[in-house]
């Protein structure tokens, strides 16, 4: 019975039916796909990290060493498991080709090593370690794409040629985050090529516990040993691997809930619609003595069947699309090892997805029970005219989820492309950025350069900060060595979260994630041994692990602590010539880039994404708003059949009723999409603002390109505007004599 209830039911509803497995189809799918994902992700960022056995701790060295020290810390520490030291010869990007292309306009830190010792291992494109001989050299992953590579091309470091033998992951430096890029070449060409470079030092630790790594840190930087670096935690590294391929699944997760909230309004909408239309035939059950949860089991069992169909379709379109989507991170970090494993979170997604819209649906089914058999056959509640609200509502609640789809990434993107995003980055907002890191003598180094900016009238403004690492005290046994970027930062200043700029010397400014980290806020202070500063302001970094500060000038105690590097912005004067300008500066120690070419390459991995993103919301959008409003206007003309039948009895046109009925639909398109609008730039802005800030940008504000918003706001007015027009064409099927034998 129940098998042939459900086949008329279906017969009878093509559009209703089709309707509802649409909805739990698109549900089901970007929720999985969203899970598929960040599920491939983690398993293959994590599988990279244990193949290649990322060290726990690393302190980055530019100068000598004395490996005396770093033994005896070794055997003073038993927290330690293991470790080395790694070197790493940089190079001048502009003596390097990767095949016909010079690495003049790289920004990264471009050089050789040999394979680790013990640990940190570079791994090829099977996530093994690569054999190499003479003249062979394995070039970065993310290279291979960016520059078109293949095995057998040559690359080229001062006319000296190497065959590229393969491609490797690098567990610390894979993500275009890093700043640095491994070259990995065999020892006997790592010491011929040494002429050609400045070697820096990789001293790595495994811990026996890595989540004691920021204990450890505290106690390597008190033990004064080599740290004329940044310091980097596998838990750092781990972030700068996710982040980029992780803010599109965090996007299209965001899509998926709200098309699962779409998709629960508008099957239940659905749902109480077949109530309605079905209630005298339920009316009938209940009079031949049918029990009421007999009569819950039949309607139940439809949509149990249209919810397995469903969330099966989506679970195959979510495998399949995961493809091309997922090509990036397997290409940084391979295959995901447990399969099995992704296959039964995708699975266990896809179910619990469908049960909460079952769930739904038999909660709005339970109402049916409650009428008598006289209400159920004789349908003494007429529920036509709230109906027509709720279809209504409808129609105008999805028009503004889909505007807030697509603007929150539109919105999200258009700031990350923005100019001054930097400033949230803890770059201040200048066109150049001079880093001074590989000298032996960065103090002099830096006086020198700041000696021939003065000096150059195509200079229009400069500053030049300092880093230096400082032990410091926050009260209650809260020590911690800071990284105090010296200096005058009102010239470039960085995005202010609360307070300002240090001014004076007993200020100082600290990042959000450092003033976190030691639980102190404006006006609390910080003691540099018997010296006091006061917390004048607090602000938005992710750089070194978001954990930083700035001072205008070091307390006196300090001023003889050495400079671990230095960085230089600068704005030229207007029609100035950057390429030629930076021809000046090539006899100089220091890496020189344009900050937007370097916010490109850093980020750009990350900003493509959001794009890819950004499209696939629009599409769904757009298709959302057009389904739902033709299903809906449909729903409409429908309920309202008699009603229309009657004005044409009466003598009215089909286009005034069309008319008529096109402003009824289209208003709450329009109230909708303004509706989106104003949450989409408060709650979106919210939203965006708590995911970034987990790694250390806060005050975040959405830049917005008013010609883009202006352009999917039309998009959805025409795409809305064209449903509802499809959707009002039923009114020409009505017929006028239908009114007078009672068809509703």
């Amino acid at each position: 019975m129940i098998g042939r209830l459900l086949k008329n039911e279906i017969k009878n509803q093509k559009l209703l039916s089709v309707s509802t497995v649409v909805f739990m189809t698109v549900s089901s799918l970007l929720i999985v796909l969203s899970f598929m994902l960040f599920t491939s992700l983690i398993g293959s960022v994590s599988s990279l990290m244990e193949n290649a056995k990322t060290p726990d701790y690393l302190q980055m060295h530019s100068g000598t060493i004395e490996e005396e020290k770093l033994i005896n810390f070794a055997k003073e520490h038993s927290e330690i498991r293991e470790w080395q030291v790694s070197r790493f010869l940089n190079l001048d990007n502009n003596m390097i080709f990767l095949g016909k292309e010079c690495l003049a306009g790289n920004t990264q830190d471009n050089g050789l090593c040999t394979q680790g010792e013990k640990f940190d291992y570079l791994l090829d494109m099977n996530n093994e370690l690569p054999v190499l001989t003479k003249g062979e050299v394995y070039v970065p992953a993310c290279y291979r794409s960016i520059y078109n590579l293949d095995v057998g091309d040559v690359m080229t470091i001062n006319n000296e040629e190497f065959i590229i033998s393969g491609f490797i992951r690098d567990s610390q430096m894979n993500s275009m985050m890093a700043s640095s890029k491994r070259f990995l070449v065999c020892m006997e060409d790592y010491e011929r090529m040494k002429i050609y470079g400045s070697e820096e030092y990789l001293i790595e630790y495994l811990l026996t516990d890595e989540s004691g790594a920021d204990a450890f840190a505290e106690a390597y930087i008190s033990s004064e040993l080599p740290s004329n670096g940044p310091s980097i935690t596998k838990a750092l590294i781990k972030l700068m691997n996710a982040l980029s391929d992780g803010i599109m699944i965090f996007v299209i997760f965001l899509v998926g809930i709200a098309i699962l909230l779409i998709s629960l309004l508008c099957i239940g909408f659905i749902t109480s619609l077949g109530v309605e239309r079905d209630r005298s035939e339920a009316g009938m059950l209940k009079a031949l003595g049918i029990s009421n949860k007999q009569i819950l089991k039949v309607y139940f069992a439809k949509y149990v069947l249209f919810s397995v169909i469903g969330g099966g379709v989506g679970l195959v379109v979510a495998y399949i699309l995961s493809g091309p989507l997922g090509k990036s991170l397997r290409e940084l970090y391979g295959q995901v090892n447990d399969g099995f494993g992704i296959f039964i979170i995708s699975l266990f997604t896809s179910v619990l997805v469908q049960i909460i819209i079952l769930l739904f649906i038999r909660h709005i089914l339970k109402k049916n029970r409650k009428l008598s058999v006289v209400e159920a056959l004789f349908k003494i509640h007429d529920l036509r005219s709230k109906s027509n609200r709720g279809q209504v509502v409808i129609i105008g609640i999805v028009s503004a989820i889909s505007v807030m789809l697509m603007l929150i990434p539109q919105n999200l993107y258009t700031t990350l492309s923005a100019k001054d995003f930097v400033t949230y980055m803890g770059i201040g907002n200048a066109s150049i950025r001079m880093d001074v890191r590989q000298s032996e003598d960065i103090e002099t180094a830096t006086k020198s350069i700041i000696d021939k900016l003065s000096s150059d009238d195509l200079v229009k403004e400069f500053s030049a900060l300092k880093t230096v690492s400082c032990p410091a005290d926050a009260g209650e046994d809260n020590k911690v060595h800071l990284l105090v970027e010296v200096g005058d930062h009102s010239v470039f200043p960085v995005s202010y979260v609360e307070g300002n700029a240090p001014v004076n010397k007993d200020e100082i400014a600290l990042s959000v994630l450092q003033a976190k980290d030691l639980e102190i806020g404006i006006g609390d202070t910080v003691s540099f041994g018997t010296e006091k500063v006061s917390v004048c302001g607090l602000y938005s970094d992710i750089t070194n692990g978001g954990k930083t500060a700035k001072m205008s000038e070091l307390p006196q105690s300090l001023i003889n602590n050495k400079i671990m590097w230095s960085v230089l912005y600068v704005t030229l004067t207007d029609g100035a010539d950057f390429e030629k300008w930076i021809e000046g500066y090539n006899n100089f120690d220091t890496d020189i880039v344009n900050i937007s070419e370097y916010v490109l390459a850093t980020y750009g991995p990350t900003i493509d994404q959001v794009a890819k993103a950004k499209m696939i919301a629009l599409l769904i959008a757009v298709v959302i708003v057009f389904v739902v409003v033709v299903l809906f206007v449909r729903l409409l003309v429908e309920k309202n059949r008699s009603a229309i039948s009657l004005q044409k009895a009466l003598g009215f046109i089909n286009k005034e009723i069309q008319k008529k009925y096109i402003f009824k639909a289209y208003c709450p398109v329009i109230t909708g999409i303004i509706l989106g609008v104003f949450i989409a730039m408060f709650l979106g802005e919210g939203i965006c603002t708590v995911a970034l800030q987990s790694f250390g940008a806060s005050g975040f504000h959405f830049v917005i390109s008013i010609i883009s918003v202006l352009f999917e706001i039309a998009l959805i007015l025409i795409t809305g505007l064209a449903a509802v027009y499809i959707g009002t064409v039923e009114i020409f099927g009505v017929k006028a004599y239908e009114c007078c034998r009672g068809k509703e």
